[in-house]
């Protein structure tokens, strides 16, 4: 790793820990996936607060703790669903509108990030990756370190690109924990979104 780099990956650090966001590195997926599963383990069960098309398990009882991951390769998706197996979870990638009643962890990619701000940034078109970042209890991020950008200037050229597909496209910039404080400014934490953010920092 560069110096550069290593200065973009401490100064990220820095600022993503500053908003309740949680950082960790792995030197593989292998190793990304099984702290994916410590997280997932190491919270409580989500607990259903509705009841769910052709779902047997009745409102507010806890079901089997399940990871969602729909942005995954079939290759990077199969070495999640072993270590998900080891452990007795279930892992989805499609579908997710069946899970609308929120699921223990979300999982995805994100395209880049901003050191300034401790952002990170997710493309979203595919619906199944937005509802995967938006109605976990706990969000995981997978990042490349060389993905890091110094501030929102040095993004606007991939912005650029966004913007003229042609087509519509989604990206989500995340920034910590969903927070409020629109209700007598009082803050709260996992009101609109996940309560935690966990991101996995991979080399390359």
């Amino acid at each position: 790793m560069t110096e550069s780099t290593q200065a973009l990956v401490s100064a990220f650090k820095e600022k993503a820990e500053i908003i309740a966001a949680q950082v960790t590195e792995a030197a593989d997926l292998k190793e990304a996936f099984a702290r994916v599963a410590q997280i997932c383990r190491g919270k409580p069960p989500c607990e259903l607060l509705a009841r769910e098309t052709g779902d047997e398990n009745k409102p507010g009882t806890p079901t089997q703790r399940l990871i969602a991951a729909p942005g995954l390769s079939d290759e990077d998706f199969t070495l999640l669903e072993q270590e998900c197996e080891a452990q007795g979870f279930l892992a989805v990638r499609k579908g997710l509108r069946r899970y609308l009643a929120g699921f223990d962890v979300g999982l995805a990619w994100a395209d880049f990030a901003v050191a300034a701000s401790g952002t990170c940034a997710v493309p979203t078109t595919d619906e199944d990756v937005r509802l995967a970042t938006m109605i976990c209890e706990s969000s995981v991020l997978l990042l490349r370190k060389s993905a890091i950008k110094p501030d929102l200037a040095s993004i606007a050229p991939k912005l650029r690109e966004l913007l003229n597909t042609g087509w519509p496209e989604y990206t989500s910039f995340i920034t910590g924990p969903s927070r409020t404080a629109d209700i007598e400014r009082v803050l709260t934490i996992g009101v609109h979104g996940p309560l935690e953010l966990h991101i996995i920092l991979l080399e390359g």
